[in-house]
């Protein structure tokens, strides 16, 4: 168990030991006793106007913790405190009513990896950005509407004359922007970063990404950033947790990180999938019990009977740098 100290951090989100359960069967006849662990006791805070990377490979655990956040997904353990400015006390989310909930979500906004998907090819861009914006505490008429519309789509790199077009007549980088900018258009003071770069071409992604830090350094605003390229996370973020099967099992400064990372697993995402040259075998295994041992050890080439038998407890490695790992680097 592990418990985030919030009293010299200003977080404007932070979970404590956040856990999440899945049936593994469905239909009428499924056995409820048969679980997939998604996430296991996951702490960490994103502290206000920074961003906070959330990375690991598909199936860690990651976009079912940032579900959580938004309470897309009800934790089964654990709790959520989100704090609305550094003068304010902490709420916890679990707790708020419809209203509250509502209210909560105006503040908190997610972009996803597929814009294709996540745009509606039916609506003209103007109906896409402020379908929600029509029906939140913020609506101030049309006329309004449509000037905030014009103004993001020139902040995202697009021209207001494009509000009539359809999200098919754009590219996948152009249409990232949109949801961007359908994001932005409640003046979040956080915003989810799911893949938001992984479908696109490499230049492309650079240009996102700078969109986002200038969007940041404008704003103020915070990011929970989830990627599976290490690299890349450790150039946007200021802080990023690694996590695997449901477990954070390193977390640090992103300069900290890049320049010494401790964990294996760590190392194996920095050295894309191969360790000291190595391919590595195996891949990111369900949770079908509570975890007793390393999440890693049946990869890890330097495992043995403790790793197999027992959790590691977190260790500190210098400032804001712990590991979770018996033998660390």
């Amino acid at each position: 168990m592990e418990e985030i100290n919030s009293r010299n951090t200003d977080y404007i989100l932070r979970a404590d030991n956040l856990s999440k359960q899945f049936a593994l069967d469905a239909g009428f006849f499924a056995k409820t006793e048969n679980r997939v662990f998604a996430v296991n006791e996951v702490s960490f805070g994103i502290e206000r106007g920074k961003t906070y990377g959330l990375v690991g490979e598909s199936g860690c655990g990651k976009t079912t913790t940032a579900r959580m956040l938004v309470r897309m997904y009800k934790a089964d353990g654990g709790k959520i405190f989100y704090k609305e400015n550094p003068a304010s006390t902490e709420q916890e989310i679990q707790l708020f009513n419809r209203k509250e909930l509502r209210a909560y979500r105006e503040k908190i906004k997610y972009v996803f990896q597929d814009p294709a998907r996540s745009l509606n090819p039916r609506k003209t861009i103007y109906d896409v950005l402020t379908a929600s914006y029509r029906y939140s505490s913020l609506w101030q008429g049309k006329d309004e509407a449509r000037a905030r519309a014009a103004k993001l789509m020139q902040e995202v790199g697009l021209s207001p004359d494009d509000l009539e077009r359809r999200p098919s007549e754009f590219s996948g980088g152009q249409r990232q922007r949109i949801s961007i900018a359908r994001a932005l258009i409640m003046n979040p003071q956080l915003v989810f970063c799911d893949e938001v770069v992984s479908a696109l071409d490499v230049s492309v992604q650079s240009q996102i990404l700078k969109l986002l830090l200038e969007i940041r350094q404008k704003r103020g605003i915070s990011y929970l950033f989830i990627a599976h390229d290490l690299r890349v996370s450790c150039w946007f973020c200021d802080t990023i947790g690694v996590m695997y099967r449901g477990m954070l099992v390193e977390e640090a400064p992103a300069a900290d990180l890049y320049n010494k990372a401790r964990h294996p697993y760590t190392q194996m995402l920095f050295a894309d999938s191969s360790f000291n040259g190595i391919k590595q075998k195996g891949e990111v295994k369900s949770v079908l019990e509570s975890l007793h041992a390393c999440p890693f050890a049946h990869r890890c080439p330097k495992a043995t009977d403790l790793c197999r038998q027992q959790i590691p407890e977190w260790k500190e490695c210098g400032d804001g740098h712990k590991v979770r790992c018996h033998f660390p680097d």
